[in-house]
């Protein structure tokens, strides 16, 4: 009985270990800045092979209706542990992504990343690469946010208070993002007031800047505000004139 028990206990402590294990390499980083560019990561123990698609690479070869490319950006699993990598020295701007497993056989958001985008109806993973990034990267075209790290001269003057409102009563949180928080999703959290309405009020010089609000993680242009041009994901951003 005791021996009986004893293989119990140890399946039971083999499981909870094996649990443990699996829990904390779920924890994978987003993806971030390293020695060359931006480390994405993915942990895919079955799959055969790994890429990374996005709008930084025409979504892998399938961007307006081509096929899907498995030479273009494909992951690597050196060490065998089921976690694919690579290292992509992209520019700075804003960037929607996927993993594609097994050439094309699911197409997958990023589970250690929260930010999201949309873009042609689809919902992908989202990374801001900011100007502070200190690897070397060729600027590639049609990869960069509108007025976005273009360098433009804002107009001189005194600064004056601006107030951003979205009328959001059923969301659990809601940022501003836009040129004058490098496009930032959580830098800039706005508050809810009783009415249901989220507001912030911001100093801004003159000038025009282009902005969206990131909605429980979802991106949207400003809904009362005609004035808006294209961003590159088939969507726009809404823009605001400080005179």
């Amino acid at each position: 009985m005791r021996w009986a028990i004893g293989i119990v206990l140890t399946c039971v402590l083999a499981f909870s270990c094996s649990t443990i294990s699996h829990s904390v390499r779920d924890r994978l980083p987003p993806p971030h800045e390293v020695e060359g560019g931006i480390l994405f990561q993915y942990e895919a123990p079955a799959a055969r092979m790994v890429n990374l698609a996005g709008n930084f690479n025409n979504w892998g070869g399938t961007e307006g209706g081509g096929r899907f490319d498995p030479t273009i950006d494909p992951m690597s699993d050196d060490d065998g542990d089921g976690i694919w990598t690579i290292v992509k020295p992209l520019p700075p701007g804003r960037y929607q992504y996927k993993f594609v497993i097994d050439n094309g056989v699911r197409w997958e958001l990023d589970p250690s990343n929260p930010n999201t985008g949309e873009e042609g109806g689809f919902t992908n993973s989202l990374i801001i690469v900011p100007e502070s990034i200190k690897y070397k990267y060729e600027i590639v075209t049609g990869t960069e946010q509108p007025g976005t790290y273009r360098g433009s001269k804002r107009a001189v003057g005194k600064e004056k208070e601006v107030e951003f409102t979205l009328d959001a009563p059923d969301a659990k949180k809601v940022f501003l993002a836009g040129e004058f928080n490098d496009w930032s999703p959580t830098a800039t959290p706005m508050k809810k007031g009783d009415d249901g309405i989220w507001r912030l009020k911001l100093k801004l010089k003159p000038g025009k800047y282009e902005y969206k609000f990131v909605v429980d993680d979802v991106w949207m242009e400003d809904p009362v505000n005609p004035d808006k041009v294209p961003d590159p994901y088939g969507g726009y951003n809404s823009v605001l004139t400080v005179e």
